[in-house]
This record gives structure tokens, sequence and C-alpha cells, in this order.
């Protein structure tokens, strides 16, 4: 019995990961407007379970460069512009 436990370790994560896979494709085709970016495409691989890391592999990036992006997403909409003015500032008297 040990040894199928051990067997299933192996395996489940193994199908687990493909069938993720199977349905961002499955969804890509259906819907190719909604996930269109890397961001979108891990959110969803997230959403059924995957780590970020096979996530992001699964979406063809990288799990640092998913970090960064979802970073710079964030900024950018705590910030609300993208070219915000700067505070004047006083001279020296």
């Amino acid at each position: 019995m040990a040894d199928k436990d051990s067997e299933y370790a192996t395996w489940l994560p193994v199908i687990g990961r493909a069938l993720a896979r199977l349905a961002l494709e499955r969804a890509t085709d259906r819907e190719p407007d909604k996930y269109r970016e890397v961001l979108d495409k891990v959110k969803f691989l997230e959403g059924l379970g995957l780590p970020q890391a096979d996530a992001a592999e699964a979406a063809g990036s990288t799990a640092e460069s998913v970090r960064v992006a979802r970073y710079n997403k964030s900024k950018a909409k705590k910030s609300g512009k993208k070219g915000s003015k700067k505070k004047a500032t006083r001279g020296r008297r």
C-alpha cells in the first residue's frame, strides 16, 4: 500500500499540471481577449490550484517576472496617473 501512495504522490501533481495547461488552452480558445496578458493566464491557473511558479511557467513566463509585473500593476493602480506632476520646490534664499 505504501508503494501505491508514493506512486500517486509522484504522478498526481504531473497530471494536475497537465490538466491545468489544457484548461488554459481551452479557455484562451474560447475567450482570447480575456486571457491575452500573462498575468491573466497566471491568475486563471492559480485559481485552478497551481503554485505561482508552475502557473508562470505554463503561461510562458517565469515566477520572478510575474512577481515584478504584479508589483508594477499594483503600483500603477495606486498612483492613478501615469504622468504625475512633480511638486514645486522653493529655492534657497
